[in-house]
């Protein structure tokens, strides 16, 4: 089965991450488009831009944790892993590690980018030390 994901295509830590699942997406099931531009018939921009949101073929909605588990389930790489995010307890856990990621993604990406310029400069001066 196919499945559309709306993400926030104004959000650099949504695009980085889409990026490595779209590289995980072998079969092509995921077709991820911006959230900004879906023309609203079914969702408004302050519901998408709150949680992700993955429609399947059937018309099936999942968001936030639920929309994670389900595009987790599609990955080849990941798919038997996935299987532990519906034990007993986890989508309590999920939901709310999903909420705080949500609602500090840009210090999330922030925090990602020093830490890749920290790792750039120490390759460089490495390198540069080997030659």
């Amino acid at each position: 089965m196919r499945y559309r994901v709306l993400y926030d295509g104004n959000c650099s830590f949504c695009k980085w991450v889409k990026g490595y699942v779209e590289r995980l997406d072998k079969r092509h099931l995921l077709n991820f488009e911006k959230l900004q531009e879906d023309s609203g018939i079914y969702f408004n921009q302050t519901d998408l831009l709150r949680e992700l949101h993955v429609v399947s073929e059937n018309g099936r909605i999942y968001r936030g944790f639920s929309a994670i588990r389900r595009i987790l389930r599609t990955l080849p790489a990941i798919k038997w892993g996935a299987v532990l995010l519906y034990l007993p307890l986890v989508p309590i856990l999920g939901e709310w590690i999903y909420r705080l990621v949500a609602r500090n993604r840009g210090r999330i990406w922030r925090f990602i980018q020093k830490t890749r310029r920290t790792f750039q400069i120490f390759s460089r001066k490495n390198r540069a030390f080997l030659v």
